[in-house]
């Protein structure tokens, strides 16, 4: 057999076919942009079809999905539902809520549901297409996600392994193209942002595939700005080919200066259908509480202007400029008897107590300003904190869905290591649940990047339902005031506060003047740490004298049930307590 020498049909010659078929799809007869229509051969070339005219015939992207070199009659797909499985474990007070509202508008418009981290945004999303795809409403499922690290957590918990959340075979990019058809034995499939907008055709097709009806789920859905690339061909791919679409958010964004796709606002704030906030799922027991606990001390750094300066935390009369650069100095100086030193010693010394009253794989998280940052605070932690060199997670490509670091991320969630050092990558949406502490060391200053980085560890966990999460933060006054907010509703996120740095990634964030050109030059020459106060999501607060009274009084009574920044801060609830803490002020 002799196959035609051109492969392909030209552009020209697939317009003129899709004219003569009146702009229809000549398969589905459905009327499809000629962007979206595909050149086919009625004879397929490979098996001796001309690449002629009088062979040619202009099809939609779906049909040519299903079609591929077979015979072209499409017959109308059906997903069996005894492929899926509900879930073992009841539902939220929560998700028992929102569910009735969320089915009574799926179907006739976009619907957003906007729920704190580690409340179960991803299994309310799952128990949606479960019922959806049980009542025969829907047959097809595709989850967008912001990377590959928080789709392994939507493949994780739609699999058989997690029987708390809906049973739901969904493909992946780790085994599956957007180039390839879904099969008929899957429900549907997990992909990225820039997945969708690498192959928005391909997406459109999958949504559109002839006897299916699609629910889409976006999930931190504000990555999809209307008028930005992920944006444009999330509309392109799914505003006329879903049935349904539900947006998913874990921290309230703004919407003034780009609208987000399929999200209603209105003057410029995004209006959920339903939200959940954190103070409610501290009250529900939904979600742990947090203690933020302080370091203080001295920084020292030279400006641009060859100046050397030495500024305090305590030092309260001091511009914003040094504000911002006593932080910079905190947050970057990685050495000994540092700021940063400081931190990462007491969050690894309550680790190691959390793990030594039962909680064994409790774990921390270090967010760092760049991949060159992350090394330096990786080697620290292996010379001067734990003998062994952290997991590392981040990208030198600051490509969010970089493999290695999303291996990082899928190897530590299962691993019985304590830390985990990343850059941008365990900030959003990526759910793992014995992460227990967080150091704050990055640059990443918006009040919704501070939200997610805080989230990290406040997911309960059924075997510590009395916990807590921690967070170490440098005792900066926008920092502190963020914390403690953190339960309060905001619907109209402030303007990100700026700290100019000197890797590539921090100066393509912000730190440029309009020319391309750094704004200042800065160097951190030291740091010395020192304890600071705690307060947590209550409303309590301890001073540092009061926690240092208190790690006497554990070493002194012998205590191994607790910590000093967690008793300190009972003492507060308990008069006798703080009097006994106090009396030792003299001693320490």
């Amino acid at each position: 057999m002799t196959l035609d020498p051109r492969r392909t049909f030209t552009r020209q010659e697939t317009w003129r076919a899709w004219r003569l078929q009146g702009c229809v799809c000549k398969i589905c007869r459905r009327a499809v942009p000629f962007d979206l229509m595909q050149g086919d051969h009625v004879v397929p070339w490979s098996r001796g079809g001309r690449t002629s005219i009088e062979n040619l015939q202009a099809i939609c992207g779906s049909c040519n999905l299903r079609k591929g070199s077979t015979p072209q009659q499409v017959t109308s797909a059906r997903f069996s539902v005894d492929r899926i499985r509900a879930s073992t474990a009841e539902l939220r007070p929560w998700q028992v809520e929102a569910m009735p509202l969320v089915m009574s508008h799926l179907g006739h418009e976009p619907v957003l549901v906007e729920a704190c981290p580690g409340a179960g945004k991803t299994r309310f999303g799952l128990e949606v297409a479960h019922e959806l795809v049980a009542r025969g409403q829907v047959s097809r499922v595709l989850v967008v996600v912001p990377s590959l690290a928080i789709a392994d957590g939507w493949s994780q918990a739609a699999s058989s392994a997690t029987p708390n959340s809906p049973t739901l075979p969904l493909r992946t990019q780790r085994d599956w193209r957007s180039v390839d058809p879904i099969g008929d034995e899957w429900l549907g499939a997990i992909i990225t942002y820039q997945s969708l907008f690498a192959a928005t055709e391909m997406f459109l097709a999958h949504a559109t595939d002839p006897g299916h009806r699609t629910l889409v789920i976006f999930d931190e859905v504000h990555h999809a700005g209307a008028k930005a690339a992920w944006g444009i061909s999330a509309q392109e791919a799914f505003a006329a080919g879903a049935w349904g679409i539900l947006s998913l958010s874990g921290t309230p964004f703004r919407t003034g200066r780009d609208p987000i796709a399929f999200v209603p606002s209105e003057h410029g704030n995004a209006r959920p259908h339903y939200r959940y906030s954190y103070d409610r799922a501290i009250t529900d027991r939904a979600c742990r509480p947090v203690q933020f606990v302080e370091a203080r001390g001295e920084t020292t750094f030279r400006t641009a202007n060859n100046e050397v300066h030495s500024v305090t935390f305590d030092d309260t009369e001091v511009t914003q400029t040094r504000e911002r650069e006593r932080l910079r100095a905190a947050i970057e100086w990685v050495g000994a008897r540092s700021i940063a030193e400081q931190m990462l010693q007491d969050a690894n010394q309550y680790l190691l107590g959390l793990r030594a009253r039962g909680d064994t794989d409790a774990a921390g998280l270090v967010v760092c300003i760049d991949c060159d940052h992350a090394a330096r605070v990786a080697d620290h932690m292996a010379s001067h904190i734990l003998g062994f060199r952290p997991v590392v997670a981040c990208s030198r490509l600051f490509d969010e869905n970089d493999p290695d670091p999303a291996n990082a991320i899928r190897f530590f969630r299962t691993s019985h290591d304590p830390w985990i050092v990343a850059v941008n990558m365990v900030s959003e949406g990526v759910d793992i649940p014995r992460l227990r502490a967080v150091v704050y060391l990055t640059n990443r200053l918006t009040l919704l990047s501070f939200r997610q980085i805080v989230g990290r560890v406040v997911r309960t966990d059924p075997a510590n339902i009395d916990d807590h999460g921690r967070v170490y933060i440098p005792a900066d006054p926008s920092l502190l005031d963020m914390a403690r907010h953190i339960t309060e509703n905001a619907d109209l996120l402030p303007p990100p506060i700026v700290i100019i740095t000197d890797g590539e990634r921090a100066l393509r964030i912000g730190g440029e003047n309009g020319t391309g050109e750094p704004r200042s030059s800065f160097e951190a020459l030291g740091t010395v740490g020192e304890q600071g106060n705690a307060f947590d999501t209550h409303g309590r607060e301890a001073r540092a004298v009061l926690i240092a009274c208190a790690r006497l009084f554990i070493e002194r009574e012998g205590l191994t049930g607790t910590d000093p920044e967690s008793l300190a801060l009972a003492a507060g609830d308990a008069p006798e307590l703080l009097q006994s803490l106090l009396s030792l002020r003299e001693e320490g």
